[in-house]
């Protein structure tokens, strides 16, 4: 399941938004509006999951783990 995971840092006023359980880019898509109301980004990093890719496995019945 996807998930948006947000850290405040109360001392410096900074925040921390972590995207997890996206495939791809679709996590900068899921977090726009985020970035869009906080202003500037100063440290944007990919994840592992960032050069995966979402498939579409049809009407398989399969359990795969990763």
């Amino acid at each position: 399941m996807a998930s948006i995971v947000m850290k405040f840092n109360a001392k410096t006023g900074e925040v921390k938004v972590e995207a997890e359980g996206f495939k791809g880019s679709s996590c900068a898509e899921a977090t726009r509006f985020l970035r869009e109301t906080l202003g500037e980004c100063r440290d944007f990093r990919q994840k592992a999951e960032w050069f995966e890719e979402n498939l579409e496995m049809g009407n398989l019945n399969t359990n795969y783990c990763g």
